[in-house]
């Protein structure tokens, strides 16, 4: 048996109430990811950044972006 007719079987074994709950709880599944765009959309830009690049942007922001100044708020 695969799994979706396993989850049906068990779904369908449950009293109404409880099927409302599965309904509300895979309702919520389905909008818990947040809109973006796939991996493969990006392959393109793999091997863009040279090494060399890449380690100026590392180490720019971990001199700039990690810093919190109390005094600034």
């Amino acid at each position: 048996m695969d799994w979706k007719s396993e989850i049906a079987r068990r779904v369908e074994a449950l009293p109404p109430e409880e099927q409302q709950q599965v309904y509300r709880y895979v309702s919520g599944l389905q909008g818990a990811q947040p809109p973006g765009e796939p991996g493969t959309a990006w392959a393109e830009w793999a091997g863009a950044l040279d090494a060399e690049s890449a380690r100026e942007m590392i180490a720019a922001i971990e001199a700039e972006c990690e810093r919190v100044d109390a005094g600034d708020w």
